[in-house]
This record gives C-alpha cells, sequence and structure tokens, in this order.
C-alpha cells in the first residue's frame, strides 16, 4: 500500500481520492474497519514525509489542500456511494488517540488550509475536552495564522468548535490563547465570532 501511495503523490489529487477511498473501505464492516484502523497511523507518518519532496502533493495548487486534510480520515462523508451496494450502516473506525501523536508532524503539510482545519477539528471532536481546549487550540492556531498573518479566517467547522470548548478552555486556564484566536479570526473578517472577540 505505502509503494501505491508513493506512486500517487506525483498527483494530489489522485492521492487525494485513494486516502478517501482507503478511509471508506474502512467503514464497510468491522474487519475492514480494524485493518483500516491499525495502518492509518503509519501511512500517515509515511505520507507525512512527502512534504520534503521537491514537488510535493501538498503544494499542489489545485489538490494540494485536498491531500493534506485527506491525511486524517473521515470515512463517514465518502461512504454515500458504497451504500447503494453495501447493506448496513457505516462503521466510523477512527480512533482518535491513535493519531493525536502525530498531528505536530502532520501540521506544516496543512498550514493555512481550510479544509484541513476541518479534517482536525473532526479528529479533535473525538478526544477529550480538555485535549481540545489545550492542545486543539494551539493546532488550530498553527493552522490559522503564520507569522502574524490569518491565512484561514473561518473553515465550515472552525466556529462551531470554537464556541463548543469555550468553557472548558476557561476552566483549563487556556481562556487567553482561546481569546487571542478568536480576537486575530474576527480582525481577519470572520464575522461570526464577532460577539466573542475582545
Amino acid at each position: 500500500m505505502f509503494e501505491h501511495l508513493d506512486v500517487l503523490r506525483v498527483d494530489a489529487g489522485l492521492m487525494a481520492n485513494f486516502l478517501h477511498g482507503l478511509a471508506a473501505t474502512g467503514a464497510e464492516n468491522e474487519r475492514l474497519a480494524e485493518a483500516a484502523r491499525g495502518i492509518w497511523p503509519s501511512l500517515l507518518r509515511h505520507a507525512i514525509g512527502y512534504l520534503s519532496d521537491d514537488s510535493s502533493p501538498y503544494r499542489d495548487n489545485h489538490w494540494g489542500d485536498w491531500a493534506a486534510a485527506a491525511l486524517l480520515p473521515a470515512p463517514l462523508p465518502w461512504t454515500q456511494g458504497l451504500y447503494n451496494e453495501v447493506i448496513g450502516d457505516p462503521v466510523d473506525w477512527v480512533r482518535a488517540e491513535d493519531l493525536v501523536d502525530l498531528i505536530e508532524d502532520w501540521l506544516p503539510t496543512a498550514r493555512g488550509n481550510s479544509k484541513s482545519v476541518d479534517a482536525l477539528i473532526n479528529i479533535l471532536r473525538k478526544v477529550s475536552e480538555e485535549v481540545q481546549a489545550t492542545h486543539g487550540v494551539h493546532w488550530v492556531s498553527d493552522l490559522c495564522i503564520q507569522d502574524g498573518r490569518v491565512t484561514v479566517k473561518q473553515s465550515w467547522l472552525s466556529n462551531s468548535w470554537l464556541k463548543e470548548i469555550r468553557r472548558t478552555a476557561d476552566e483549563l486556564g487556556e481562556l487567553d490563547a482561546w481569546q487571542m484566536l478568536v480576537d486575530a479570526l474576527v480582525v481577519a473578517g470572520n464575522e461570526g465570532l464577532a460577539p466573542y472577540s475582545r
């Protein structure tokens, strides 16, 4: 499988489609779910290495953001076509705790990419609120802001997620980091978070 991925990395679109298909295959049944769960941390670790390629798939102008986001699996949105043929509900096989230790290494592939912000939030919603409000806020900030410049002011999930974890961030003494992120997004034009800005 890694050899196949190595070949596909020259085309970010093909690579993203392969990863989505692989994630969706894991949703077919428990046996395939266990296989996908077992292989994904190694696959993620392997694919992060493509960042140093001269023609890294993550720098592709059209599909690079899709390829980076697809490294964090979200099988359920990609199973609709399968369920014309497969009986039963799709399996949400992703075990976020298996991937959390690799997030720091994944971040450089995904900075400035709204699709990756949502991919990260999908993973974060599967872990404790404590991890979300501590590590998660810093990770999302890393994707949205580089060198003091906001590159992602809003994604589909960012506003709702930030509102959800505000209280936990406050309880854990992380409200300053949460507030800095929210304020920066609002200054960049995120009107949905304006009521939460200082």
